[in-house]
């Protein structure tokens, strides 16, 4: 059968997608994805500006399924829910938590970031315990709250906290956003 002449984008970020998925970003590269389709690199260069741009694509869609993961239900309260899938998509997707957080890409995480920000804010726009708080105080919980949780993602994902089941991933969470709610309100009163 001879090489596939032409390819869509969408293949090619997905077959890279799944690369760094298992791999990390180390490796990929243009000769790696035209050996995968069974083709030259000319596909891959006729479909992306440059690797770069490939890359971009790459950490769009990361982005978009670590935001699954964030606003996936799991314990009725939404707001240790974006928490549990936080560490859980840092457990679960190891390669893809350490390449969108990577230094190199740092500039594509912060472009595509604001997505999570604005969706996981809307969920919380109706959240029984900010309900009282000004505007304010809901975002320095809220970022607060992010400081708490990527932590506790890191030290998940490199196996410096380590996690036996992930049963144990909702009460460290609870725990710690509740200690940080209190604090914060107690900070404002």
């Amino acid at each position: 059968m001879p090489p596939k002449i032409k390819f869509k984008q969408d293949e090619i970020i997905d077959i890279a997608f799944d690369y760094v998925r298992q791999n990390g970003w180390k490796g990929l590269t243009a000769r790696y994805l035209s050996q995968k389709l069974n083709s030259s690199t000319m596909p891959i260069y006729s479909c992306f500006k440059s690797m770069a741009h490939l890359e971009e694509e790459v950490v769009k869609k990361a982005m978009e399924h670590f935001l699954q993961y964030i606003t996936a239900r799991r314990t009725g309260d939404v707001w240790i829910d974006h928490g549990v899938g936080y560490v859980l998509f840092a457990l679960q997707e190891k390669y893809l938590f350490r390449s969108i957080f990577d230094e190199a890409h740092d500039h594509l995480r912060q472009k595509y970031s604001g997505l999570i920000w604005e969706r996981t804010g809307q969920d919380l726009s109706v959240y029984l315990p900010f309900k009282e708080l000004t505007d304010n105080q809901v975002v320095h919980i809220r970022k607060g709250r992010w400081v708490l949780i990527h932590g506790m993602a890191s030290l998940v994902n490199t196996g410096a906290l380590p996690i036996s089941d992930i049963s144990e991933i909702p009460d460290l969470v609870q725990a710690g956003s509740k200690v940080l709610l209190s604090g914060v309100k107690a900070n404002f009163e």
